[in-house]
């Protein structure tokens, strides 16, 4: 794992939240396994997206049949260095990101929040629905 610390790579930022938010912050990573760096860049990628969209190359955008799968197998490369674990199955479909693991993403992506919910939908049509005609034009496994 790199050593953000010493990589030229990496810059720290601070900042002064309220004491409450701070704590609960911490807890919810500490909850979910994210490690506070993780998750505090996924969260100025997705504030930076917010402010800047139209002004940077076009992430990979989710169609209405992309899967949580697919879209980590399709960018498997940018999300290496992003602190979510197990990028290897959930791109096989073998596991299911946290929840914060799927804001890293997203947000890593550049992903907008109506087409993040088309994903989680997708992902989730493709798991719990019996019929095979769905799951055909899924791709499901």
């Amino acid at each position: 794992m790199t050593d953000k610390r010493r990589s030229a790579d990496y810059k720290q930022v601070s900042g002064y939240v309220p004491v409450e938010l701070a704590r609960e912050f911490k807890s919810v990573c500490a909850r979910e396994g994210v490690s506070q760096s993780s998750a505090l860049e996924g969260m100025l990628r997705e504030w930076l997206a917010k402010r800047t969209a139209g002004n940077s190359a076009t992430p990979e955008q989710a169609s209405p049949l992309t899967t949580i799968a697919d879209l980590v197998r399709a960018n498997v490369t940018k999300l290496k260095h992003s602190g979510v674990k197990n990028l290897q199955a959930l791109a096989n479909g073998e596991v299911l990101p946290t929840p914060g693991d799927f804001a890293i993403i997203t947000s890593t992506l550049g992903i907008p929040e109506e087409e993040q919910k088309m994903v989680w939908q997708q992902t989730f049509n493709c798991l719990h629905n019996d019929s095979e005609s769905v799951k055909d034009e899924c791709e499901c496994s």
